[in-house]
């Protein structure tokens, strides 16, 4: 299997994304990171699941995690609740997220490269750029590990649909007719295409 038979369509961020749409995101597709897209709808940055984590943890709390004991569940909540009112492009620019670039590989690397590209940069999404640079997609952490799974001789039905389906089609995952959810999620549309049917169909990127 390579790049171009793996990669797929992922919901993403962009800057005015709030922290509360990120997170909603993230839990709703499982994802162990999240892409975040920039004017011209190029990803510009991944947020770590730790990080979208520490969206809730006020900067004094993580210089002294014992005051996290300190807070009633009520204060706990309230943490929570501000998310609805900052964006992601607000966390990043004021320091109170730390986002990594997204490694990219090209449509014929094969898995080893692309599992080679992730641990080198500790990285659970790695880009599809073709020679003149295009995205074609992106191979997540789950899809690399699928492949994997197949290649060492495993099989399912849940393996065999995540090397179908791309996240934003999962059954059971996400939103069908998405309201605010519409503007974080890569259409075909956008840069990252659909370029086919999955590495089990015979076809091309799903």
């Amino acid at each position: 299997m390579r790049a171009r038979d793996l990669a797929e369509i992922v919901p993403t961020a962009t800057r005015d994304t709030t922290g509360a749409e990120a997170v909603h995101i993230a839990a709703e597709y499982r994802l162990s990171a999240l892409a975040v897209l920039g004017p011209e709808s190029l990803p510009i940055a991944l947020l770590p699941g730790s990080q979208l984590l520490a969206l809730v943890v006020p900067p004094y709390v993580r210089d002294d995690p014992q005051l996290a004991h300190v807070f009633s569940e009520d204060a706990a909540e309230e943490f929570c609740g501000r998310l609805a009112s900052t964006t992601i492009g607000a966390l990043i620019d004021e320091g109170m997220v730390s986002v990594k670039r997204l490694p990219a590989v090209g449509p014929d690397d094969t898995i080893l490269e692309i599992a080679t590209a992730m641990v080198e940069h500790h990285c659970p999404q790695v880009l599809v750029r073709d020679a003149d640079g295009a995205m074609l997609g992106v191979v997540t952490l789950s899809r690399a590990l699928a492949a994997i799974a197949r290649l060492a001789g495993e099989d399912s039905p849940g393996l065999r649909t995540r090397l179908d389906v791309d996240l934003v089609d999962l059954p059971n995952l996400g939103h069908t007719g998405q309201d605010s959810m519409d503007a974080a999620a890569v259409s075909p549309a956008d840069p990252v295409q659909r370029s086919g049917g999955g590495p089990n169909s015979g076809g091309g990127t799903p």
